[in-house]
């Protein structure tokens, strides 16, 4: 599907047909018939609209890049003795809930076990875990807690892939750890699976995971056979948790990187589109409608996704247009920080989130429970729908007029999100054209389309 679509002149009745594109039966794949997502679960996830991603462990000591780092930046036996000093006395899961909703979060992901096999909570199948640092405390079940708390929903990203574990191959980023006992059975692939299963078991039912957010489906190892399995098993677990696409192997629907994923194959309840600013060429699959839920996942850092010293950080106007244009196009936007070894933010990255949640909380209204509009022009301006009102959002531009490609049936009147109403006029082409009020302190404008009664809502 095409990003940013250039919509001829609209009609009521192409209007209709285009939010009828929204629906979707996801969940199991070919393998799992009749296992759907939970729609409640589902609904619900589609209103929160943006969340937190933390990637976080004892990686951030090296100040690297988490996992991908050991055995190349870092040798691997430096990396795998990180836990023995990880002391963040600086981590305060109130705190970061505080942050969360400060920035306008609604769910937190946390790298619970990344692809470098450490557990922040004291799993009970591993020891290599955050009990044998001298922290030793709790971080998922605090952070957890914080969330019920804070009224977020909590949720764990877990990695299929364990180059720690001597149970899981191919050995990558320097082989297995040491604190795994091995036997004559070793590397047991399917021991390895009773392992990861027993964790994901803790996550859910120790922790309250809601949602489990899956990445390393990509190795050779994972197929198709073992996610729609793995689907299942979480949803035997719980059968109200929602699970990423990334738990198959169908990302890109089997056509390459940029094609969109084929949920009636694949299992999954939202589809994953991972994105980092600096990777060429790698964002052109971030944006587009589907009609099914899907997520955006972006990282403030243009560099890295953990704790960097020298980062390179998206601006609070950079991140607003990012989510914008990700909730106008129907998606969830994920953006991802990493803390400091000592479990604090960086001052920058706080005060960008903040403003970010600042700008959030003023047209919350637009952005929450909202669902994808039906007008979008590519570097121009994108919209979200709600009932009979449609939700402009006009990105940073000299002119101070602006022409939509909707006609007089379509559209009752206009007015500035806060109430003031806009001229609007109609060319000779029957386009609309609006003469837009003085920008925010972005450079932006949110306008409020009410559109004619007979305009379908979306659900």
């Amino acid at each position: 599907m095409t990003p940013y679509r250039a919509f001829q002149l609209l009609t009521l009745s192409s209007i209709m047909a285009f939010n009828a594109l929204h629906s979707q039966r996801t969940g199991g794949g070919d393998l799992n018939p009749g296992l759907h997502t939970n729609k409640a679960s589902i609904e619900h996830f589609q209103d929160m609209r943006i969340g937190l991603s933390i990637h976080w462990g004892p990686s951030s000591l090296g100040g690297k890049e988490i996992s991908w780092s050991r055995g190349k930046e870092i040798s691997k036996d430096e990396y795998d003795s990180f836990y023995q000093s990880f002391n963040p006395t600086g981590f305060d899961a109130a705190e970061w809930v505080n942050l969360a909703k400060a920035g306008g979060m609604q769910y937190i992901l946390l790298t619970s076990k990344h692809h470098d096999g450490f557990s922040l909570w004291p799993s009970a199948v591993s020891p290599y875990t955050i009990a044998h640092t001298p922290f030793s405390r709790d971080i998922v079940g605090e952070l957890s807690s914080a969330c019920q708390a804070g009224e977020l929903l909590f949720g764990s990203y877990y990695s299929i892939i364990d180059w720690y574990h001597p149970d899981y191959q191919p050995y990558g980023h320097g082989g297995p750890g040491k604190l795994y006992e091995t036997d004559a059975r070793t590397p047991d692939f399917e021991r390895y699976l009773a392992f990861m299963k027993a964790q994901l078991a803790e996550l859910v039912h120790i922790y309250g995971a809601r949602i489990i957010q899956f990445d390393g489906e990509w190795d050779p190892t994972w197929n198709h056979e073992l996610g729609s399995d793995l689907y299942r098993y979480v949803r035997e677990l719980d059968d109200t948790v929602l699970v990423n696409s990334r738990v198959d192997v169908g990302r890109y629907g089997g056509q390459g990187e940029g094609s969109p994923w084929d949920w009636t194959v694949y299992a999954g309840d939202y589809e994953e589109r991972e994105r980092m600013v600096d990777w060429v060429g790698r964002d052109s699959h971030v944006f587009g409608q589907s009609d099914v839920s899907w997520q955006a996942w972006v990282t403030i850092d243009q560099a890295q996704w953990s704790w960097n010293a020298t980062p390179r950080l998206l601006t609070a106007t950079e991140i607003i247009i990012d989510m914008l244009k990700t909730v106008g196009d129907g998606g969830n936007y994920l953006i991802n920080l990493g803390p400091r070894p000592d479990g604090t933010f960086e001052p920058e990255q706080e005060k960008t989130i903040r403003a970010f949640g600042q700008w959030v909380g003023q047209y919350a209204a637009a952005i929450y429970g909202s669902r994808a509009g039906f007008l979008a022009k590519e570097n121009h301006y994108t919209s979200t729908q709600r009932g009979d009102t449609l939700f402009l959002f006009v990105f940073p531009s000299p002119d101070n007029t602006l022409t939509l490609p909707l006609r007089r049936d379509t559209i009752l009147k206009v007015e500035h999100y806060g109430g003031d109403p806009l001229q609007l006029e109609f060319n000779a082409q029957g386009e609309a054209v609006l003469t837009l009020p003085p920008a925010d302190h972005h450079g932006m404008w949110v306008l409020r389309l009410h559109l004619s009664p007979k305009q379908e809502e979306i659900r």
